[in-house]
């Protein structure tokens, strides 16, 4: 099997799965609501990328504080 129908038949069944899931979730289906939040929680957090960077950031930021700080010798 060549990867390419590999990702056809993945991306069929993944858009298969979640038209069944908005027909249950519109006869208002317990269920549909709890796979839904269960679904939610494996669904990519758009911010999550942006707060690394933002951490990367401030640690290179402290490091080279750090090392300007060692740079300078007291007067003594």
């Amino acid at each position: 099997m060549s990867a390419g129908l590999a990702i056809a038949l993945g991306l069929a069944a993944a858009i298969g799965v979640m038209f069944l899931l908005v027909l249950w979730a519109r006869r208002r289906s317990t269920g549909a609501v709890a796979v839904g939040a269960l679904l939610s929680l494996f669904a990519p957090d758009p911010t999550f990328e942006n707060n690394i960077r933002l951490v990367e950031e401030s640690k290179r930021l402290q490091i080279e504080e750090d090392e300007e700080g060692e740079d300078k010798d007291p007067v003594v």
